[in-house]
């Protein structure tokens, strides 16, 4: 008697949500549940299958880079994948932004513009509801590519509330108080909201316009040093925890304030700040995440290039970009997000075209 097989899947590890399409006709589920097993696993995707079927079936999960396993129906059923996550991407190395795209649009099976999108929003959240399988398997992927992932399980994440002019702040204070939240004073006005107080804020707060609620976990920041103590050893702790080559030590500490990193997670800014700020050193720390700059084209090789480029990017007409850089050098008035402005520079700078930007 031949006992009946079930597919389960283990992990998205190289797939894409591009199969569910090809799928759908094998599986009797919805193609939105389909997708959401993928994401969620390890999670069974069919069972009762015939060991022929359950064998070929296996086999393109496999060959589409799935990580499967195909098992007797009567086999122990796989742990439940236990918390769910949201993940944004921060691509850190901005001149490899088109191939983090390419590798975001591969595994959501979008359009690159649609990728592009979603890596240059506030914050970068590009899955919902997935499991921490999937979450290593991002990892793994993006990393090669200088991007890191970011998850946040949301029942215990923490939030905190900014608003801009275009909101009453008496509202926002009346909404915050009436959440036992102590207003703070814009653009931050409450930190560290539980899930549940964010929920609500955003209910009232939302639909009104310039509020942002901002995940702990999506937060991204820049450590500046302002001030430095004398002496040798604080140069040697400078160059044990920022890697700068030695030679180049006095002539930052002779130009300050300086940057010392860039988009570093929240987690990291602790521990990255604090052996600095115990030798004595005067840090600033900066969240990037809702920082915006105007681009200025100082000189360009090509300008033809760099208009192909900056049309799309900045939404501008092709003929007004290139009369722009017939004039150089040109700011263009149109803020952009600090992803997009990072590659913008990145790429330009590949293509001969010298850029600089204005903070906004």
């Amino acid at each position: 008697m031949t006992v009946a097989q079930r597919i389960t899947v283990l992990s998205l590890h190289q797939g894409s949500a591009s199969i569910v399409r090809a799928l759908v006709p094998h599986f009797e589920l919805p193609p939105a549940e389909l997708a959401a097993r993928l994401f969620r696993a390890p999670a069974v995707l069919a069972g009762g299958l015939p060991a022929e079927l359950a064998r070929g079936l296996s086999e393109v999960l496999g060959n589409a880079g799935l990580r499967v396993v195909v098992e007797p129906d009567d086999a122990p059923l796989p742990p439940p994948a236990g918390p769910t996550y949201d993940v944004a991407l921060y691509p850190r190395d901005a001149g490899r932004f088109r191939e983090v795209c390419a590798e975001l649009a591969s595994v959501l099976g979008c359009p690159l513009a649609d990728a592009a999108a979603a890596l240059c929003a506030t914050p970068p959240t590009v899955l919902g509801s997935v499991s921490q399988a999937t979450v290593d398997a991002l990892r793994a992927r993006f990393a090669p590519l200088g991007a890191e992932v970011d998850a946040s399980h949301p029942p215990t994440a923490r939030y905190d509330v900014f608003a801009t002019d275009a909101v009453s702040l008496a509202v926002v204070r009346s909404v915050l108080e009436a959440q036992g939240v102590t207003p703070g004073e814009p653009p931050l006005v409450a930190r560290d909201l539980s899930h549940e107080q964010a929920e609500r804020v955003w209910k009232e707060l939302g639909p009104r316009g310039g509020v942002r609620l901002l995940d702990h976990a999506f937060q991204r920041f820049d450590v500046s040093l302002l001030e430095a103590p004398a002496g040798d050893s604080f140069a040697e702790l400078l160059v044990r925890e920022t890697g700068m080559p030695q030679a180049l030590v006095p002539k930052v500490l002779n130009r300050l304030p300086v940057v010392l990193h860039t988009g570093l997670s929240r987690a990291d800014v602790v521990a990255r700040t604090a052996p600095l700020e115990a030798a004595g050193a005067k840090l600033a720390v900066q969240l990037i995440n809702f920082r915006s700059f105007r681009l200025t084209v100082e000189d360009s090789k090509d300008a033809a290039v760099a208009a192909e480029l900056l049309s799309p990017a900045l939404g501008l007409p092709a003929s007004e970009t290139r009369t722009a850089l017939s004039r150089l050098p040109h700011t263009f008035p149109h803020a952009v997000g600090d992803t997009r402005a990072r590659w913008l520079v990145a790429e330009l700078r590949a293509r001969g075209t010298r850029t600089s930007l204005v903070p906004q």
